[in-house]
C-alpha cells in the first residue's frame, strides 16, 4: 500500500539479508512494511551494487522510504545518493531519511591495517566502497541520522591501542559525517548493534522526528 512507510534495510560487510530480520520484525510491528537489500559486499563491483539497489527501490510502492543501513551498508547508501543525485532519489525512490549504524564515514582504520598487512584479499572489492578513505560531506537534502557503538568488543582494541571508544570494528570517530543531522552513541558492539530495541527505538526517533535521544548525544 503507498500509504504505508516503508523500511528498506541494507547489512553491512560479510553478512546476508537475515542478519537485519530481528531489526524488520520489530518496525513491521509498528505499521512499517520493510524488505532487506542483499548485495555481495566483496565480489562485485560498487556500481552493480547500486545498479542492484535501484533495481530494488523501483520495486517499493510506497511514497516515504526510509534507508536505514549497518557499517559498509551506510556507505553503499553514500555510494548511491551519489550515483543518482539527491533529487532522482527523493522524487523517483521517495527517501526521506536515512540512519546509518556503526558505518564507518571516515573510512575504517581496520581496514586499512588489512590492507597494510597484504590481506586485502579479505576485502575484497569492498575497498571501492570507502573503507579506506571516505571523506566526502553529506551535503543533501536527506536527513542522516549517524548511530556509533562504544561496546568495544571486537579486533580493533588490539590494534590501534589509542583508547579511543569503538564498538570493537569501527571507532566513534570513523562514524561522524560532516553534514549529519544528528549523531548519537550507544554502548554496545558492533553487531549487538542490530540486534538491541535501544538501537531500534532511537532509529524509529531519527524516523519520526529527524534526531535522537538528546539525552544519550555524545
Amino acid at each position: 500500500m503507498p500509504d504505508q512507510p516503508h523500511i528498506v534495510f541494507i547489512h553491512g560487510l560479510y553478512m546476508s539479508p537475515l542478519v537485519m530480520r530481528p531489526m524488520a520484525r520489530w518496525f513491521e510491528a509498528r505499521g512499517f512494511s520493510t524488505s532487506s537489500f542483499g548485495y555481495r559486499t566483496t565480489s562485485e563491483s560498487l556500481e552493480r551494487n547500486i545498479e542492484k539497489l535501484c533495481a530494488h527501490l523501483d520495486t517499493i510502492n510506497s511514497n516515504e522510504i526510509y534507508l536505514v543501513c549497518h557499517s559498509l551498508g551506510g556507505l553503499l547508501a553514500r555510494a548511491y545518493f551519489a550515483s543518482v543525485g539527491a533529487d532522482r532519489a527523493i522524487s523517483k525512490h521517495a527517501i526521506s531519511k536515512v540512519v546509518t549504524i556503526g558505518t564507518p564515514h571516515q573510512g575504517a582504520a581496520i581496514a586499512r591495517w588489512i590492507q597494510s598487512h597484504k590481506l586485502g584479499v579479505l576485502l575484497g572489492q569492498s575497498i571501492q566502497k570507502g573503507l579506506i578513505e571516505n571523506r566526502s560531506d553529506w551535503d543533501l537534502d536527506v536527513p542522516l541520522g549517524s548511530i556509533a557503538g562504544s561496546g568495544g568488543i571486537g579486533f580493533l582494541p588490539l590494534i590501534a591501542r589509542d583508547g579511543e571508544p569503538s564498538d570493537g570494528t569501527v571507532s566513534v570517530s570513523e562514524t561522524h559525517l560532516c553534514g549529519e543531522t544528528d549523531h548519537i552513541v550507544l554502548p554496545y558492539s558492533h553487531t549487538q548493534l542490530i540486534l538491541v530495541t535501544e538501537v531500534y527505538e532511537e532509529t524509529l526517533r531519527f524516523i519520526q522526528n529527524s534526531r535522537f535521544n538528546g539525552n544519550s548525544n555524545d
